[in-house]
């Protein structure tokens, strides 16, 4: 890894941040998590691996390449945030 002369704010301020988005990933892992039970108790079921692929919409899975993003498939565009991964 490469090393980096940082000042004692510098420092702390990376710090303060890696702090602040593993609350975010906590978050997301939440929202995620009911996102897959309202999926569940609705009849909607995962794939073979698992997963739901997108949770805001059917779509069978994220197609990179998307405008600022999104998922490309035309029936989606929902950001990869929106979809599923393995859990």
């Amino acid at each position: 890894m490469e090393q980096y002369d940082l000042t004692e704010a510098q420092q702390k301020a990376f710090e303060d941040n890696r702090t602040e988005f593993r609350k975010f990933e906590d978050q997301l892992d939440g929202v995620r998590e009911a996102a897959r039970s309202r999926l569940r108790d609705s009849g909607w079921h995962p794939d073979s691996v698992g997963t739901f692929s997108c949770l805001s919409c059917p779509c069978p899975h994220f197609q990179p390449g998307g405008p600022q993003g999104e998922c490309k498939r035309g029936s989606c565009r929902h950001a990869l945030l929106d979809h599923d991964r393995a859990i």
